[in-house]
């Protein structure tokens, strides 16, 4: 007992998961996964993308949520596999916020590491532990997740894989409502062309512009007064 605790001891965290990921990707390859030989394979490119937003999808597609034939008690999702994970972003401060606690059983044993100390011990960490919560607590959450294949660079070891089996996904655009001449506002703002007249950008009202002003002065006075506690309306209409 006490040598097999001093090896698990010894073996980093991205020891471990490198010798994970070895044993599956034979076990696919080989063809003695039957559930993964069967299944679609998803490729996710996690450059800059939002860690929240991009665990969500990733559960939904392993729950098989974007088919028809969903079934909650078998595990007919697709697989994934993620590239980039090292390149992944976490909005605000997050990376030195959000903590992780484990214990390791003795008196004084708590271990706390933050995300970004988590992310530099192993760099499919925090993909691998946020799918894992979104997934329901049940006894299809290990088939879920032996589906997801998650790498820290471009290299992964299913490229071989024929188009109609390794099909890419794209990720869903971000809903922001804005106004119209917003939109066109800043275009115009990035392009620094406002004195041309041919790059097809109109000169900006500034009585448009006083109107988003107030709209976003009065849109930081209802989340100021959300934030104190204060008991109100939820939503306000910007364009009154």
């Amino acid at each position: 007992a006490e040598r097999y605790c001093s090896i698990m001891a010894s073996s980093s965290a991205y020891r471990q998961t490198q010798i994970f990921l070895k044993k599956t990707r034979d076990r696919v390859l080989s063809g003695n996964d039957a559930l993964m030989i069967s299944s679609r394979f998803r490729l996710i490119d996690a450059k800059g993308e939002v860690l929240g937003r991009l665990a969500s999808q990733i559960s939904y597609v392993l729950q098989g949520k974007d088919k028809p034939t969903f079934d909650r008690s078998k595990p007919l999702g697709d697989a994934i596999v993620v590239i980039n994970a090292s390149k992944i972003h976490l909005s605000g401060r997050k990376m030195e916020q959000k903590k992780f606690h484990r214990h390791t059983g003795y008196v004084g044993g708590l271990v706390t590491r933050t995300a970004k100390a988590m992310h530099a011990r192993d760099e499919t960490f925090l993909i691998r532990k946020a799918v894992e919560r979104m997934l329901p607590d049940n006894q299809l959450r290990k088939e879920h997740l032996r589906k997801l294949r998650v790498f820290p660079n471009e290299e992964h070891p299913f490229k071989d894989l024929s188009a109609d089996r390794l099909v890419p996904f794209e990720m869903p655009l971000r809903a922001l409502k804005r106004s119209d001449g917003e939109d066109e506002y800043r275009l115009e703002t990035e392009s620094g062309n406002d004195d041309e007249e041919d790059d097809g950008w109109q000169s900006f009202n500034p009585k448009k512009k006083e109107e988003l002003n107030k709209r976003y002065r009065k849109s930081l006075e209802a989340k100021r007064g959300w934030r104190m506690g204060q008991k109100g309306q939820q939503f306000v209409d910007l364009d009154d």
